[in-house]
């Protein structure tokens, strides 16, 4: 689900935030592969996903963001969208990485970066993880302010809104978590 909402905000030229929002600014700005940018941003984020979380939620984490990273290089090579509005997409996006990012939250692994982090901070204080990734992506955003157009650029906020309000409010400590 977090690679075909990634897939949507890249066909229509959106952004999203944290990590892979930082790597969509790098992949506009460059014209390198996000997923490979996705791969790298996330590296600094392991060290404290094993001192502070642990070796399995680090190996679940590492796996998922490899998935992640590999399937959004190949997405957009097996499909396409012919006419998608920025908007829509967007709301899309917002929904479908939400799911993802729930499902691996739930599972006790992330999709890596600020997901890790937002991880570590609502286990450890209560602090909601949405909001903190919201607070993070009001950083990117300000990045993506030089690689995106106005409409575009109110299209991505609109869908991290959607986003970090969906898990915001339904990822809870005390709702089903797997083992």
């Amino acid at each position: 689900m977090t690679s075909f909402g990634i897939a949507i905000l890249h066909a229509a030229g959106l952004v999203t935030g944290q990590a892979a929002g930082l790597a969509f600014v790098l992949s506009y700005a460059t014209g390198a592969d996000f997923g490979i940018l996705f791969f790298l941003v996330n590296l600094p984020f392991y060290f404290l996903a094993l001192a502070r979380i642990g070796v399995r939620f680090t190996i679940k984490s590492l796996i998922a963001v490899s998935g992640i990273s590999v399937l959004a290089s190949l997405l957009p090579q097996m499909m396409s969208f012919n006419a998608i509005n920025p908007f829509v997409a967007a709301v899309l996006a917002g929904f479908c990485v939400g799911i993802g990012v729930i499902a691996l939250f739930r599972h006790g692994s992330s999709g890596g970066g600020v997901g890790i982090l937002a991880f570590y901070i609502q286990q450890k204080t209560g602090f909601r993880a949405g909001w903190l990734q919201a607070l993070v992506d009001l950083a990117v955003f300000s990045a993506a302010a030089f690689v995106l157009d106005s409409q575009a650029l109110a299209a991505s906020a609109l869908g991290a809104a959607v986003l970090n309000a969906f898990v915001a409010f339904n990822h809870r400590a005390d709702w089903y978590v797997a083992r």
